[in-house]
């Protein structure tokens, strides 16, 4: 229960924060910015964002065929993209969906969903380390060539050697096959309350964690290549700032599309509303005035991403009400 008010209270002062922000900056102004952009920019731009989610089903698509199932295309995008809607409306850091793509795929083709979490995982995982590449090469570029306050160098750094070192224990783990997770699960469940529920899932983590070994010991073709789909994915959103403004008459420099990608994500990593609601728009008016851009293109972009992300949520959710119907198709043939 305070987990929902929690959110419903954060998503209500976001949306305010970010109706505040279009109504200061001025609603004609931005959208004046996006007529700037005209169709061919649009299409391109949103384009470009549906181009990176079907990458990224490709991705998974690839670590489920080296786990042995041949699946159609169709059904791994479907459960891909539903899984995307969930994770971007809820609080969660891109991650609240995964269990929904699991159950989904796992109930369509009768898998084991202990199995399929494991290929969700390794799928998660490769997205997260493509993405950290980036963002160590836009960090690199934004300690070196922009002066920036102390209280964001140390913020970049500190937030750069956790992320680091949590990737790199958790892939050591992997290839090295140590069952963190379980001890973790394990530990926990000595506290009295949380006892009964986790040491009824722990066996099933045991498993888990077996299965994602796998892909470090057995499939590692497949996992590379999976990795190097997610590098080209994470690459058109590195490329996006550059993409939009374009269209806009404004080039931006490899140097600045870096800091743009590395301070956005580093951003995201604090999201605690639906979507980064409120908290995207704002903090991207401060990290482009770094590079030159003025509030109202800011805004501009960000408004272009939420279009092109709900574009994928709407897709998400026509997907969603097909899989209904089929559903309930079936329950009345019986």
């Amino acid at each position: 229960m305070k987990g929902k008010v929690f959110v419903l209270f954060s998503t209500i002062i976001a949306g305010i924060i970010f109706v505040l922000l279009f109504y200061i900056i001025g609603v004609e102004q931005i959208l004046s910015r996006i007529g700037e952009l005209g169709l061919v920019g649009s299409v391109i731009f949103v384009g470009t964002a549906l181009f990176i989610l079907f990458i990224s089903a490709i991705s998974w698509q690839v670590i489920l065929k080296g786990y042995g199932y041949r699946l159609p295309f169709g059904d791994v995008i479907v459960a891909r993209t539903i899984g995307f809607a969930i994770s971007y409306l809820t609080p969660s850091a891109y991650i609240g969906g995964e269990p929904l793509r699991i159950y989904i795929l796992s109930k369509k083709h009768s898998l084991s969903l202990t199995r399929v979490g494991a290929t969700v995982i390794v799928s998660k995982f490769l997205e997260l380390g493509a993405a950290l590449f980036f963002v160590y090469l836009g960090s690199i570029f934004t300690l070196i060539e922009y002066e920036l306050p102390v209280s964001v160098y140390m913020t970049v750094l500190v937030v750069n050697v956790i992320c680091g070192v949590g990737m790199g224990l958790i892939l050591r783990a992997f290839i090295r096959q140590n069952k963190v997770f379980t001890y973790l699960v394990g530990l926990l469940g000595r506290i009295r309350f949380l006892s009964n529920s986790l040491n009824k899932i722990e066996p099933e983590i045991s498993k888990m964690e077996e299965e994602i070994f796998s892909a470090f010991r057995e499939h590692k073709r497949e996992t590379i290549l999976a990795f190097g789909l997610n590098l080209a994915g994470e690459l058109l959103v590195f490329l996006k700032p550059a993409i939009f403004f374009y269209f806009l008459k404004v080039i931006l420099k490899f140097s600045q599309l870096a800091l743009l990608f590395a301070l956005t994500h580093l951003l995201l990593s604090l999201q605690f509303t639906p979507g980064a609601l409120g908290i995207f728009e704002l903090g991207e008016i401060g990290i482009f005035q770094l590079v030159g851009i003025g509030p109202d293109r800011a805004l501009a972009f960000s408004l272009m991403v939420r279009i092109a992300d709900l574009t994928g949520v709407a897709v998400a959710a026509i997907f969603a009400l097909h899989l209904g119907l089929k559903a309930l198709l079936r329950v009345r043939e019986r």
